[in-house]
């Protein structure tokens, strides 16, 4: 994503277009929200953990709500932003970094 923001953008649309994309998606972030609302009283900060992954699964249920097409139209349209994923991508290590820090209690 840092490195080569538009070969990651190759790879949500190859990705997209894989049958199994869209129930991948729901069932992956469904998995990890769940997880972070059970685990969230042994971290740092139970409260925002306890929200990160409600977030994570509304957005679970939602991806089920709107149907695959409509989310792999989402994804070929995320794709359009191409060198901005750059940018992006630094803002997700630096997420993945407090989400590790508050994983510490």
């Amino acid at each position: 994503m840092i490195a080569k923001p538009l070969a990651f953008a190759k790879g949500i649309t190859a990705f997209s277009e894989k049958p199994w994309f869209h129930a991948f998606e729901i069932v992956s972030r469904l998995t990890v929200g769940v997880l972070l609302i059970l685990f969230a009283e042994q971290t740092s900060y139970p409260l925002t953990v306890k929200v990160i992954g409600a977030v994570l699964c509304f957005v679970s249920v939602f991806l089920l709500v709107i149907g695959s097409n409509n989310h792999k139209k989402f994804a070929a349209l995320t794709t359009k932003i191409g060198p901005y994923f750059r940018p992006l991508g630094f803002v997700a290590v630096f997420g993945g970094v407090v989400l590790i820090y508050l994983g510490f209690s």
